[in-house]
């Protein structure tokens, strides 16, 4: 006999896929479990079952190789029918029309026997059972039945705690992505970058002023050689460095980010256009200070594009960040050409 659906099938099925625990691989704390009912009720045979739209899947077992049923076989099927809040207990399947003709009954693993405790969500789902299973008629006492009722009640625990571990992870990661700043640098990060640049380029578009408004592109130099010859550490170091000369290089109000790996931007607000050649040269000389007085063993040195934005243009930042960045490139390139090919940050003398 095919088992009904349950008036709440919709609903219930999207409880058992929030714990996201369908196909997932054995684990020994719900083996372990298993194992406890199989060997508290007196059976051969134990699972965690999870009744699923037209299957059961079994995410642990006693005594079983299958690893699913189809659900229209399913004794668990009939078990989280409503209202679902007591064990089935099936003492004889051949003596009990839903499963005499049932197939589980009649061949392999040839039950006689089933009980199973529903697994209850903190909502009242039924999403499947701790069941253990006999190829005898038999009964279980008052206490097996508690105990039964007990273990799954820990299974629901377990996968309740699994869901809560997995929600708290994704709202780390949100979190996460909603930060605003650099955790090595402690800049703004690229989208708090791109959230200041925005507000800042509309401001700067709704009026006509002397002022204007630039963005540079930074690139380290050569961190690759660091990394090679000094550690993944002393690389992080380096890019820190980096973030604190180009800090010391602009004013409060500009907005300097790391905007990934070895690369910097600045967007530099309500500026002069004679701007070009006091940043690039304060920029230098901070190096040059850096550098001189540092005791690492290796120089600091960074490639960048500086381009304006035009106040009647319709040019995008990340227009103006493609600008930057050729510009930047064209930089490094000329660099290769003066100074030795292995040696744009070169160890000091």
């Amino acid at each position: 006999m095919k088992p009904p659906i349950p008036e709440n099938e919709s609903e219930r099925l999207k409880a058992l896929r929030s714990y996201h625990v369908l196909d997932t691989e054995s684990e020994q704390e719900y083996d372990d479990i298993t194992l406890l009912a199989s060997q508290i009720c007196g059976t051969p045979i134990a699972i965690i079952s999870l009744v699923d739209k037209e299957r059961q899947w079994f995410k642990s077992k006693v005594g079983l190789d299958a690893v699913e049923t189809s659900r229209d076989m399913a004794f668990c099927a009939y078990a989280i029918l409503p209202p679902a809040n007591s064990p089935m207990v099936v003492r004889d399947a051949l003596q009990d029309e839903r499963f005499a003709d049932n197939p589980l009954v009649r061949g392999d693993p040839n039950i006689r026997f089933y009980a199973g405790a529903p697994l209850l969500t903190p909502d009242n789902f039924a999403i499947g059972t701790l069941c253990v299973i006999d190829r005898e008629p038999r009964d279980l006492t008052t206490e097996q039945i508690e105990s039964l009722e007990a273990l799954a009640r820990q299974v629901t625990l377990k996968l309740e705690l699994r869901r809560m571990a997995g929600l708290l992870q994704k709202a780390n990661d949100n979190l996460q992505n909603l930060t605003l700043t650099d955790d090595l640098t402690g800049l703004y990060n690229r989208r708090g970058f791109f959230l200041h640049a925005d507000q800042q380029l509309k401001l700067f578009r709704s009026r006509k002023t002397r002022q204007g408004l630039w963005l540079m592109l930074a690139d380290l130099d050569k961190l690759k050689l660091v990394n090679d010859q000094f550690g993944h550490q002393e690389g992080s170091s380096a890019i820190i460095e980096a973030g604190k000369i180009l800090r010391k290089t602009f004013r409060d109000s500009d907005i300097v980010a790391r905007f990934g790996g070895d690369e910097f931007v600045i967007l530099i607000i309500n500026t002069i256009d004679e701007i070009k050649e006091k940043i690039t040269d304060r920029l230098e000389n901070n190096l040059t200070k850096y550098n001189v007085s540092s005791a690492k063993q290796y120089e600091i040195s960074i490639s960048y594009g500086l381009i304006p934005f035009v106040f009647d243009s319709t040019e995008t930042i990340e227009q103006i960040i493609e600008k930057a960045d050729i510009a930047m490139y064209e930089q490094k390139r000329n660099k290769k050409f003066r100074v030795p090919k292995n040696a744009v940050i070169k160890l000091k003398d």
